[in-house]
């Protein structure tokens, strides 16, 4: 601790305080002053602009960036698209390849037990995925057909359920989706067999379809 031994020394540090205090006292001045000045100098820029007719841009306090748009795809490459589908896949053709119930509403490929239809009726099988074409016209319900068979496929689903409806909306009470669903399914490779859905699981209106494993196994037993 410092000890003041004499007047001499109270009046020096007395007078260091009181230059300390005038220079801070002159750096406020100055500021404040700097500030006003360019409060002014907005001002004036301001009053100038407007009178020429130039309106400052109005900024939020966020900015906002654009979200990058997906590339659109062509429409020649979607007619393409659905002109190779229509033509692999018809709404006409009923191919042999199938074996037929007498009542029309089991196929299944040649080489498979003739039992499989009873199995998948009665869910041997634990359908895994399903898609409902309710809405759908034909050329919209061909081609999410054959995705939702792909993906099923893909991702290891064995036996999948596709409801097209019973046509209670439908002109004439028929469904329109009914016989072109299982004709597409029939030219469908990675079809095995499906047969008509229980009335639980929607009857005449939905079908339960067996697909090959991805190891194109022919043939696959159903759960016990």
């Amino acid at each position: 601790m410092t000890t003041l031994s004499s007047f001499q020394d109270l009046k020096k540090i007395g007078k260091e305080l009181e230059e300390k205090a005038r220079a801070a006292e002159e750096e406020r001045k100055r500021a404040q002053a700097l500030k006003e000045k360019q409060a002014h100098d907005a001002q004036t820029f301001a009053s100038a602009m407007s009178n020429m007719g130039v309106e400052p841009i109005r900024t939020k306090k966020r900015a906002e960036l654009p979200h990058p748009k997906p590339a659109p795809i062509p429409r020649q490459t979607q007619a393409e698209h659905k002109a190779v589908l229509q033509a692999s896949i018809s709404d006409d053709v009923d191919p042999l390849t199938f074996l037929q119930s007498e009542d029309g509403r089991c196929f299944w490929r040649d080489g498979l037990p003739p039992d499989i239809c009873k199995k998948l009726r009665r869910g041997d099988w634990t359908v895994q995925n399903h898609i409902d074409l309710h809405g759908l016209r034909v050329d919209p319900a061909r081609e999410a057909v054959m995705q939702f068979l792909k993906a099923s496929q893909k991702s290891g689903a064995r036996c999948v359920r596709i409801v097209h409806g019973k046509g209670y909306g439908s002109e004439g009470g028929h469904s329109v989706l009914k016989e072109k669903v299982r004709r597409w399914l029939k030219q469908c490779d990675c079809v095995m067999a499906f047969a008509e859905a229980q009335e639980i699981d929607g009857g005449s209106g939905a079908l339960i379809v067996l697909l090959k494993g991805l190891a194109h196994a022919p043939y696959s037993a159903p759960r016990p």
